[in-house]
């Protein structure tokens, strides 16, 4: 097998860093540069929410520290029905948009419901949000009323943030072109302009009703697809905060500069497969996928050697996952499987020989070829070394392999067109409980295009959905992964935090809980360096 940390330095360091030269940037404005995401667009619904804009606001907040649910977002509080399937929000009176555009009311939240659950919305996990009924209720209460049980329906609205809260009298006079243009928030930060593939800019907004004061004047997010770019952005001092891949971390350290991590686990990687491929009479069967074999989907998790993956991908700060979307702080989690784990996930690739040979293959496979997406998502830089590494793997265990370069729209759009025939990193961010995290990664309930096409597993999530007892929840959750499991349904990788790399002469500290999607959020808590 090809030496995988020289794959992953041709890799990581294609760009030469001293190829950006700049001047540094001024005191009172922080630059961030991240990766760039799916979709930009100053219509959050036209995004699959990767990154909640700093000048808009949810309904319900996270704690920086500990991620937890908390009342720093648009309501004051919630409460729900004992059946789970009325949550109700209560509005903080004193909470307005920017540019003088009014209170945020009621009837703001239920404009934007509206705006987000349309056809054109591209936002993961909206179908929850299309279920619901919402209704004012004076000018600072709102009622969702959901024909199912939902004791996660918080998650939608915190850090995962489905939905984000946009001023009906701004829409009212100036359409979407309005929003499009300048949209008003209620969020710490007031928009200034969007370079679109470039940059986004934001004013700090002075005496913000909520009382928050960040220590500098503007923020600047730039988008930069490549990260050898990033990194000699920081070192030339044209940004003060940049995302890298762990790979590149430690030449930035190495110059004075200092990494940040989230304060709570924020991501968990995973190889996925595409095709609903554990339907007999699926599209798996008309492209004739070798991956709906399930000796051919262990041989696939054999060859992977997460040890190594994990110290070249996350410089060893990660923990190997056992079942992807499963995680131990949630109701659900099966402590069995890590038990079970490396006897039956270990890296093994004599063993995914064998298998290959029981199965057959390649002769018994008109189409052998296992398509690798080799793609890129915001917050995930690893993702386009980590296919090169997975093929070199799989190769060496015996798999056909090529490479396709696909963007991440490209992907998902293949994905929603049930015409994917590949397998393509992919991630749990923000990490979910666990009961969303099951339904949305293998069923045709949350995320039809994620589903692995297995009708018993679908049949559980009916039954997830439809209760509202916990424990009968927690122990149908337990079912689902361990079947899961049972079936090598993907090929879980790791648990990591977000990271960014700051320059301490300009950066002070930051502390962010990883709970959105890209990983990053509370920029208002940046701390600037005196």
């Amino acid at each position: 097998m090809p030496n995988i940390r020289s794959v992953a330095r041709r890799t990581m360091m294609a760009c030469a860093v001293s190829s950006i030269v700049g001047t540094a940037a001024f005191a009172q404005n922080v630059v961030v540069a991240i990766d760039p995401g799916s979709a930009e667009s100053n219509l959050y619904w036209e995004t699959i929410g990767g990154l909640i804009p700093p000048n808009m606001q949810s309904l319900v907040g996270n704690d920086p520290e500990t991620g937890v649910y908390d009342a720093s977002g648009l309501a004051e509080s919630w409460e729900h029905d004992e059946d789970f399937t009325r949550w109700t929000f209560h509005l903080k009176p004193g909470a307005v948009f920017s540019g003088d555009w009014g209170p945020v009311t009621a009837e703001d939240v239920v404009h934007s419901v509206a705006l987000h659950t349309g056809d054109d919305s591209r936002l993961s996990g909206i179908q929850s949000l299309r279920a619901a009924t919402v209704t004012a209720d004076g000018d600072h209460t709102v009622h969702f009323d959901l024909p199912n049980p939902d004791p996660d329906f918080l998650f939608l609205h915190a850090g995962r943030a489905v939905l984000v809260v946009y001023s009906k009298a701004q829409y009212d006079a100036e359409g979407l072109e309005g929003y499009a243009r300048n949209p008003a928030g209620s969020g710490p930060f007031t928009f200034v302009s969007r370079d679109l593939g470039n940059t986004l800019k934001y004013d700090v907004a002075k005496d913000h009703w909520s009382g928050s004061s960040p220590r500098y004047d503007s923020l600047e997010l730039r988008f930069v697809g490549e990260p050898a770019t990033r990194l000699a952005m920081l070192l030339a001092g044209e940004a003060d905060i940049v995302s890298l891949p762990r790979e590149l971390q430690p030449e930035a350290e190495a110059q004075g500069h200092q990494t940040i991590s989230s304060a709570q686990a924020s991501v968990q990687t995973a190889f996925v497969l595409s095709g609903l491929f554990m339907d007999p009479e699926g599209p798996g069967a008309e492209m004739g996928l070798p991956w709906q074999d399930v000796r051919i989907r262990e041989a696939m998790n054999r060859a992977l050697d997460r040890e190594a993956l994990i110290d070249v991908l996350y410089e060893g700060r990660a923990e190997p996952l056992v079942v992807f979307s499963m995680d131990p702080r949630f109701d659900g989690h099966v402590p069995e499987l890590a038990r079970r784990f490396e006897a039956e996930y270990g890296h093994d690739p004599d063993r995914a020989r064998e298998l290959l040979a029981e199965a057959d293959y390649p002769g018994a496979f008109a189409n052998p070829v296992i398509p690798i997406a080799a793609t890129a998502l915001g917050g995930s830089p690893e993702f386009g070394l980590m296919a090169e590494l997975v093929q070199a793997m799989f190769a060496d265990a015996g798999l056909q392999t090529e490479i396709r370069e696909m963007d991440w729209p490209t992907l998902q759009n293949a994905r929603l067109g049930f015409t994917a025939d590949f397998a393509h990193p992919m991630r749990n961010a923000p990490v979910r409980p666990n009961g969303i995290g099951v339904l949305a990664s293998y069923t045709e309930q949350l995320s039809p295009a994620y589903s692995i096409g297995s009708r018993e597993l679908d049949g559980m999530g009916d039954r997830l959905i439809e209760t509202k007892d916990l424990e009968e929840r927690a122990a149908l959750i337990r079912d689902m992964f361990t079947y899961v499991f049972d079936n090598y349904a993907h090929m879980p990788i790791a648990t990591i935090s977000a990271e960014v790399v700051a320059n301490p002469q300009r950066v002070a500290g930051w502390t962010f809980p990883g709970s959105s999607s890209s990983g990053f959020s509370h920029f208002e808590l940046i701390e600037t360096a005196d």
